[in-house]
């Protein structure tokens, strides 16, 4: 099996940062170098290689100095792409997001794993070869079954959102359809928007009918709870949340962003991205959805099948590089 040394330089705990423990328990032969203090070593170990956080110049020593036990990088952030290529190591780049990316160190990678098709039409139109690039969907771990009873007493219909409370989830348009429809939202996560969140709950005259959650543990509950799932994003590489709440049995709701619309398929319904009024529309309709209808294809997204499409691409780029002498 090809040795692979793993480099995250986050210092937060996101989806990317899940997939990697993901892919390390999946390939118990690999290592990877990271921040010490980072949520991924709680969760993953103790890196082999410690590195600072961000594109630290101590990075790029510390990787050159590993790297002779090692016939692959597999790069997890693009802070850790930049060091590895000033390395001069051979380098495989994972791209789990929507943003356009600078071309020039995604051209540099000797491959770049796509978390979706979307993901890679966007690497292509940036200038990276088209053969470089392979779709490798995020691994998605079937939710234990959850009780419902721990969100019971809100008003019907229940809609349920997770994400992080950013700008690019699209929060705020859920919100708005909800001053559209009957029913309650519970929205699950965090982030710096919450208070412009909540100033708009108040404004639209929300309240009580809208809760921001906070981080919510146990979130298998929130699933079995909720009539529908709402997926909000204005830009997103897959969304490994629907693919969670297709596998938990809820319907769903998502937008055209990114790869969410390529994940959901026939499994829910899907709008246009930032159309609070379509996404009332959708909500509504989608309470007729039979409950489980993305059970099925959620499981085009296990854990299993990520590893081992990973694996096969390392594998790949490992021969190709000795076949030509690096």
């Amino acid at each position: 099996m090809t040795r692979v040394l793993h480099v995250d330089t986050a210092v937060e705990w996101r989806g990317g940062q899940r997939q990697l423990e993901l892919l390390l328990a999946g390939r118990p032969g690999d290592l990877w170098a990271g921040v010490p203090a980072a949520p991924l070593a709680a969760r993953a170990g103790p890196p082999s290689i410690t590195l600072r956080p961000g594109a630290h110049p101590w990075n790029i020593v510390a990787l050159r100095a590993a790297a002779a036990g090692f016939d692959l990088v597999a790069a997890h952030t693009p802070h850790a792409l930049g060091i590895a290529l000033l390395a001069g190591l051979p380098t495989v780049a994972h791209r789990r997001v929507d943003f356009v990316p600078s071309g020039l160190k995604y051209r540099r990678a000797a491959h770049v794993i796509a978390v979706s098709g979307a993901v890679r039409e966007i690497l292509v139109s940036v200038g990276v070869s088209a053969e470089r690039v392979t779709v490798v969907p995020d691994g998605v771990p079937t939710p234990p079954p959850g009780d419902p009873s721990r969100w019971g007493g809100y008003d019907r219909p229940l809609y349920g959102c997770v994400g992080a409370l950013v700008a690019h989830k699209g929060h705020r348009h859920v919100i708005e359809a909800m001053a559209r429809v009957p029913g309650t939202l519970l929205v699950a996560g965090e982030g710096a928007l919450r208070p412009r969140l909540e100033a708009q709950v108040q404004a639209l005259g929300l309240q009580g009918r809208v809760h921001l959650l906070g981080q919510v543990s146990a979130i298998e509950d929130l699933y079995a709870a909720v009539d529908v799932f709402v997926h909000p994003s204005e830009e997103e590489g897959m969304g490994q949340a629907v693919v969670e709440a297709m596998a938990a049995g809820c319907r769903v709701v998502g937008t055209r962003a990114g790869g969410v619309a390529e994940v959901l398929g026939d499994g829910g319904e899907v709008v246009p991205a930032r159309d609070p009024e379509a996404l009332a529309a959708a909500m509504v309709r989608a309470l007729a959805i039979p409950r489980g209808a993305g059970v099925e294809r959620a499981r085009l997204y296990s854990v299993d099948v990520m590893v081992a499409g990973t694996g096969r691409v390392y594998e790949e780029v490992s021969r190709l590089l000795r076949r030509n002498g690096r």
